[in-house]
């Protein structure tokens, strides 16, 4: 599947299909970042575990049960009755309390509270957005052009999601969605803001409620700063100036692109750097120097931070690949190279 056809077909699923949530809008974000860092088999399929979709899904909501002004924790499911995100924003709650700040975290450490959450969360996640995502229209259903969800036509066990254990993307579908993440994801957030604003009561401002919506936690950023300054001898990381008070953590492959907290894809930048990189993706050499550096994994146990090398080398790979000849990466102020 070429990445405009893929692209085109999730949109008009998107935009056809009934949703009474946000949740079908989290499942094919989730599907588009792991497409971005996994390759797929030689015959062009991508097999998925269930579970691996869920933290995914956990991951995308996990920032944003945070309390929205006056407004506070925002619905996401119309209508009345427990949602996901009033689960997840349970456990956020308890987990913090502990001093665990991140569902990778909790994962990296095999918290038993997060895992066992996760596992009830699958089947909740298999008999809602994974079943469903392909009826475009109520009492009707598309052709199964992602994955075959023919199994997930009925009420979903526990056991049966153990037996079930994954979806397979068809042949060419992983390699269309990488090509197509930055297009679809834009799209996807665009409904998603939308959706969200409907669902709750409350006059919403729709760029400041996408921008909390999919931003980056950065207060949750604040506890690297010293670390990582300390890390590069108080020099920034991309034009080796010295630091001064105004000391930025920043993305090295942006957040808008794929949404990586680990200490793998963190620097400290000057102001100046972070400011016009903003969300462009940077030259390799940059992304290289970053998952070369030392004592990553001590500024993580520290810091209580997720470390997420093997994912930051992953995606890294997957964008690259993806980038159409002729692209501009960033390589500092004013300086950019043609993507080949």
């Amino acid at each position: 599947m070429d990445p405009i056809t893929a692209a085109a077909r999730v949109a008009m699923l998107l935009e056809t299909g009934a949703r009474s949530a946000t949740y079908k809008l989290a499942l094919v974000t989730a599907i588009i970042d792991i497409c971005v860092e996994y390759e797929p088999a030689p015959d062009g399929t991508l097999a998925i575990p269930l579970q691996e979709i869920t933290h995914r899904v956990i991951a995308l909501y996990w920032n944003q049960t945070r309390t929205f002004g006056e407004q506070g924790r925002l619905r996401q499911l119309k209508g009345s009755g427990r949602s996901l995100t009033d689960a997840i924003a349970a456990i956020r709650d308890r987990l913090a309390a502990r001093g665990i700040k991140s569902p990778e975290v909790a994962r990296e450490i095999e918290d038993r509270e997060y895992l066992n959450f996760a596992r009830t969360e699958t089947l909740r996640v298999s008999n809602m957005p994974i079943k469903h995502l392909q009826t475009a229209v109520k009492g009707s259903h598309d052709t199964d052009f992602l994955y075959d969800a023919s199994e997930f036509q009925r009420e979903m066990t526990h056991r049966d999601v153990e037996r079930i254990n994954h979806i397979v993307l068809r042949p060419g579908v992983a390699d269309g969605l990488r090509h197509a993440s930055t297009l679809l994801k834009t799209y996807i957030r665009a409904l998603w803001t939308r959706d969200v604003i409907a669902i709750n009561p409350t006059e919403l401002e729709e760029n400041r409620l996408e921008q909390f919506l999919f931003g980056s936690d950065r207060t949750g950023l604040s506890a690297l700063t010293n670390p990582l300054r300390e890390l590069q001898g108080n020099r920034c990381f991309y034009c080796d100036s010295r630091l001064n008070s105004s000391v930025h953590v920043d993305h090295v492959l942006p957040w808008s692109v794929i949404p990586i907290d680990g200490v793998a894809n963190l620097v400290a930048a000057d102001q100046r750097c972070n400011l016009a990189k903003r969300a462009t993706i940077p030259v390799r050499e940059h992304t290289e120097r970053a998952l070369g550096r030392t004592d990553l994994k001590t500024i993580a146990k520290l810091a209580r931070f997720p470390l997420l090398h093997e994912r930051t080398r992953s995606a890294s790979v997957g964008i690259y690949a993806a980038l159409p000849h002729g692209s501009l990466l960033w390589r500092g102020k004013d300086d950019y190279l043609e993507h080949i």
